[in-house]
């Protein structure tokens, strides 16, 4: 949203006066603080990690030195997806000097924060109750973890909003001190007299130097250019990379354990772990699961269930899931799992070889093996189990380069898994390190490293020899 030119709010809580309705953006040096303070037209700023806060005045009272609201929640609610809704405390008189007494007009503040970090547009106020109430009721179907002050958690709807202690809030705000308190973004100019002696001072020393100036830069226009030392590239180390389908499966396994999907009156439409998460809608809502192995898991009310009493049970149940929702008789939740790939050399199998020994490892239990071709031409692999995953995993992992991508459970009770031909990707460190996996940590991984993109000496996982292709085309 726009954040606009609008003055920050300084809002009493227990007694205690914060800063709040900054804008947060990412940090920069202290020449871009400053300019963007200018440009957004809020002057005081307050920096946490990589966020910087940006502040304007508040009315005729200048906002320096008051701790900022949502920074001190941040220290206290320890979450990685929540909402807090807080109530002021009504005051009137002058605000400057701190000379206040209650009226029943409170200011209303609203701060949502994921992974440790304000949302940019995640710390709001409003001047009229219903104007809070209603901007939390909106935002709360996306699956926040939430607060709100005592004096308001008896007056919302709904279950699972844990009341705030206001006491640990001040607590929290003594304890970060400075760290946490608005200051001016950029250091002010001097002014009046001293002003004036400065700028004569400055003339002076310039009339003193700047024949001396002239004359060096003069020689040095005319002096032959120094050669120049171009700096040395090193590029970033590449390493190979595939998914390891029996530690998809064990990852998966594991967060099902750590997060039970059975809720009363609600039937489970659908458990899927995915290596790479991709859902838009979802990825949209929670982007930073984009790319990560996670598992989603979705529910359909029962019919005969009152709706909205079932709608507060699941959200209370779903509220330490990393992401959920509950709306219209439907909910979903969604949890990251461990790392799931493989780094170093991995060898691309011939794919008749590997067909073999997925129907020697699943043919004899029972389990539905089929073989196709996608549309750009490479091998899919299908496969659907009775299970248990703990029977999976272990077969999965015996099998050289098979590469299973996901594992959605059945209606019977199994699971599908849908796999590939190993199709290592070339990725940086960098690359590895967001996914959360540290390539120097794994032995054996140096040799994968340092290769150029593109640069691979074996067979692609979608080609097959001449001599393969007649047998290939008959599925199991």
């Amino acid at each position: 949203g726009d954040p606009g030119r609008g003055a920050v709010s300084a809002i009493g809580i227990g007694g205690r006066r914060y800063a709040a309705g900054l804008y947060w953006l990412g940090r920069g040096s202290a020449g871009a603080t400053a300019r963007t303070a200018r440009r957004l037209g809020r002057p005081w700023c307050v920096h946490r990690g990589d966020r910087t806060g940006f502040a304007g005045e508040d009315r005729d009272a200048s906002p320096e030195g008051l701790p900022a609201l949502a920074l001190a929640l941040l220290d206290l609610i320890r979450g990685e997806f929540w909402m807090a809704l807080v109530e002021g405390d009504a005051e009137t008189g002058d605000r400057a000097s701190g000379d206040t007494v209650a009226d029943g007009t409170g200011h209303y503040a609203l701060v949502k924060a994921r992974g440790g970090t304000v949302l940019a547009d995640g710390d709001e106020v409003f001047e009229t109750r219903a104007a809070a109430l209603a901007a939390f009721e909106r935002a709360r179907a996306l699956g926040w973890a939430l607060h709100a002050t005592p004096g308001l958690v008896a007056g919302l709807p709904g279950s699972g909003i844990a009341a705030l202690d206001i006491a640990a809030l001040e607590e929290a705000a003594s304890r970060a001190g400075a760290a946490i308190r608005l200051q001016a973004a950029a250091q002010a100019r001097p002014r009046g007299g001293w002003a004036l002696l400065s700028a004569l001072g400055l003339a002076v020393l310039a009339g003193i130097a700047g024949a001396w100036f002239e004359r060096d830069a003069l020689l040095a226009w005319l002096a032959e250019p120094a050669p120049v030392e171009a700096p040395a590239f090193h590029p970033e180390p590449i390493f190979s990379a595939a998914v390891d389908g029996a530690a998809l499966i064990a990852a998966c396994r594991r967060a099902l354990i750590e997060n039970p999907p059975f809720l009363p009156a609600w039937r489970i439409e659908r458990i899927a772990c995915a290596a790479r998460f991709a859902d838009p809608e979802l990825t949209a809502l929670s982007p930073e699961l984009a790319g990560r192995p996670v598992l989603l898991v979705r529910w359909q009310l029962v019919s005969g269930h009152a709706e909205a009493l079932q709608r507060r049970l699941a959200e209370a149940h779903l509220s330490d899931w990393h992401a959920a929702a509950v709306a219209d008789g439907r909910a979903w939740a969604a949890a990251p799992l461990a790392p799931v790939l493989r780094v170093g050399e991995i060898a691309v199998p011939r794919f008749l070889d590997l067909r073999r020994a997925v129907d020697r490892a699943f043919g004899a239990g029972g389990a539905r093996i089929g073989y196709g071709r996608g549309a750009e031409g490479a091998w899919t692999i299908r496969i659907d189990d009775p299970g248990p995953l703990s029977r999976l995993a272990p077969l999965i992992g015996g099998i050289a380069g098979l590469e299973i991508t996901s594992l959605t459970r059945t209606t019977g009770g199994g699971w599908h898994l849908d796999g590939r031909p190993a199709a290592p990707e070339r990725l940086t460190g960098a690359r590895l390190r967001e996914l959360g996996v540290d390539p120097g940590a794994i032995p054996g991984n140096a040799a994968g490293a340092h290769r150029e993109p593109g640069v691979d000496a074996q067979e692609p996982a979608t080609g097959l020899h001449s001599n393969e292709k007649t047998e290939a085309h008959h599925g199991t």
